[in-house]
């Protein structure tokens, strides 16, 4: 079932204002809830230059299962990771090739803890480089199949980039520099507080229309929002623009 568009942007909403990681948490722990889902997960990666802190995320998986993932040292081997790191396409892990006996036992493992009769997971690479995966989980096998896989991508693609920003810069994984507004962004957001539409500061930028819009989602990303509007007060506030 998916998460009505009201709904939806009240949970981004949410995200993108969480205040601390106790926040954080308590917003994507709501996922599954608003969206029948069996479970969620957002697992930090880390860059190759920095490994992942020691608490890389937050799950609504049982403990009794988090325990085991780690005492097993799972991550090593997870074939979800291996993916997250080398591609950016969602996938389901009924795609995933399972070819070591150590992998085998993880998804053997896994059997006890009712984690989900099917997944998806959606790989992340931040402004720096640095990667994570955000994981839902369905009670029935056939929760991404057919059309509504695409609606289902649309959806959590969204709250996983918010999710995965909000998590880098409350933890401070990333430089702040990463998140500074450039030239173009803050020339689109500034027509934008005049009130003009995206097709009229194309023109007075002389660029395209889907361009300006990108670059708008991109300063509402860096400055934590959702909503142009609050974007460009959030801009003025900083002096900005």
């Amino acid at each position: 079932m998916l998460v009505p568009p009201r709904v939806m942007q009240e949970l981004v909403c949410a995200i993108a204002n969480a205040s601390s990681l106790l926040e954080l948490k308590e917003s994507v722990t709501l996922v599954p809830s608003m969206g029948d889902l069996q479970h969620v997960v957002y697992h930090y990666l880390g860059d190759p230059q920095h490994p992942p802190p020691p608490e890389p995320g937050f799950t609504t998986y049982p403990d009794a299962w988090v325990q085991c993932y780690l005492a097993n040292d799972y991550a090593r081997i997870d074939p979800v990771i291996q993916r997250g790191l080398r591609s950016i396409l969602p996938f389901e892990w009924s795609e995933l090739k399972i070819t070591t006996p150590e992998q085998q036992k993880l998804f053997a493992d896994s059997q006890a803890f009712d984690l989900g009769a099917s997944a998806l997971s959606i790989p992340l690479c931040g402004l720096a480089g640095e990667r994570a995966v955000f994981t839902i989980t369905g009670r029935n096998a056939d929760t991404f199949n057919g059309p509504i896989r695409i609606s289902y991508i649309r959806d959590y693609q969204l709250v996983a980039t918010y999710v995965h920003q909000r998590f880098v810069r409350l933890r401070n994984l990333v430089p702040e520099e990463h998140f500074a507004l450039s030239q173009r962004e803050k020339e689109c957001l500034k027509l934008a507080s005049e009130s003009l539409l995206g097709k009229e500061i194309a023109h007075r930028l002389k660029l395209s229309e889907p361009v300006v819009r990108l670059y708008l989602r991109v300063a509402r990303h860096k400055l934590g929002t959702t909503d142009t509007g609050r974007a460009v007060a959030i801009a003025k506030q900083r002096g900005l623009i």
